[in-house]
């Protein structure tokens, strides 16, 4: 009867240890930038949303403090913290759930297995414990309406706003060398030739952005359908400059130790910039391929067919240069987080990283730009 009368209390325990371990990943996955085995770019996307974070403290810190409450809770018999506790988890997993499905429209597996054994959990007390129900789930309401406030209304996170940049980019002569139409940023400090530069989008549009990004980036990948839909949406009047900055060491010097690397970008980005100068009608094909994420390999075998003298084409000078210009400006525009994609928009607003949704980036750029 007592061997009964505990298994209930081991499983909670269990359950408890194991949501502590799974924010524990999620956390240091987000903090070093690295990928989660079977989540693909979905973990990626949601981990670095803007509502990954409450007043910039990551939201699995919170979990983390949740499941440690609840391990305590149950470890010393103080059973009054359980109910609302339990009621926490349960109200932050149905606020996180709706923000997956509706404003990033991915699934992060290992978050919802997390929210998962939350209800488990709750489960588990109801019926074995007695866990009173109208004290969890007026916690649950509390807490789903308190972390969506806060996430809806609060200050967003530096990375996934837009704001006034107030560094001063380098001067990069290769940016701006060429005899077609102008685009300004920073007060004319920061001068791109349209026509010469890789771009979406009509050269001679009347607003241009300028988007620095990584070909291996989950995030970037993401922003490439963003921008695309932007394009699409207002065809004579957006140009998206498509500047590559490889998070390779073997060809970004600035990568400091802690960096995360993408292998293989510099591959990519050299072979792009190659199909630009070479082949320029078939560049936004080229660019959408790589960004859906093709190897290398098939990246080389494509460009091929796209550029036949392609060993000769990586050769041009241009193609380090321009590489070596990007990587000077994602140093200087990143300040104080080198998230990528960056995304130049007009006179001094920059926007870092992934926004929360296609609906939301497609609204606020058509504030900035005046569309």
């Amino acid at each position: 009867m007592n061997r009964n009368a505990k298994w209930p209390d081991r499983a909670i325990l269990a359950l408890a240890l194991a949501g502590f371990a799974i924010n524990a990943l999620l956390l240091v996955r987000r903090l070093s930038g690295g990928g989660i085995a079977g989540c693909g770019s979905s973990c990626e996307d949601v981990l670095n949303s803007r509502w990954s974070q409450v007043f910039g403290i990551p939201v699995t810190v919170l979990g983390l403090l949740a499941y440690a409450v609840l391990m305590v809770a149950f470890a010393t018999q103080n059973r009054r913290w359980v109910g609302p506790c339990v009621g926490v988890i349960i109200g932050a997993a149905g606020w996180f759930i709706l923000v997956q499905a509706v404003m990033i429209g991915r699934f992060c597996p290992w978050c919802m297995a997390a929210h998962g054994i939350g209800v488990l959990i709750a489960v588990l007390g109801i019926w074995r414990h007695g866990i009173a129900v109208v004290p969890m789930v007026s916690s649950a309401i509390i807490a789903m309406l308190a972390v969506g406030l806060l996430q809806s209304y609060g200050p967003l996170p530096v990375t996934h706003r837009v704001e006034k940049s107030t560094l001063a980019p380098p001067s990069a002569a290769i940016h701006a060398r060429g005899n077609g139409p102008k685009a300004g940023f920073a007060d004319g400090r920061k001068t791109y030739d349209v026509a010469a530069m890789p771009h979406l989008g009509r050269a001679d549009a009347r607003r241009v952005l300028v988007e620095y990004f990584d070909y291996s980036c989950p995030a970037c990948q993401t922003m490439r359908g963003y921008l695309a839909a932007l394009v699409a949406k207002h065809p004579d009047d957006v140009c998206v400059l498509v500047l590559p900055v490889p998070l390779e060491s073997s060809c970004n010097p600035s990568l400091a130790a802690g960096d995360v690397e993408h292998p293989g970008s510099c591959e990519l980005a050299r072979l792009a910039l190659a199909v630009w100068r070479n082949n320029p009608d078939a560049f936004a094909a080229f660019h959408r391929a790589l960004l859906d994420g093709i190897s290398p390999s098939a990246a080389r075998a494509n460009a091929m067919e796209l550029v036949p003298e392609l060993d000769v084409a990586l050769r041009d000078p241009w193609i380090a240069e321009l590489i070596k210009a990007n990587i000077a400006d994602w140093v200087a525009f990143s300040g104080g987080t080198k998230k990528l994609p960056k995304l130049l928009i007009t006179g001094k607003r920059i926007l870092h990283g992934l926004p929360s949704g296609e609906a939301d980036f497609i609204r606020v750029m058509e504030e900035e730009l005046g569309l």
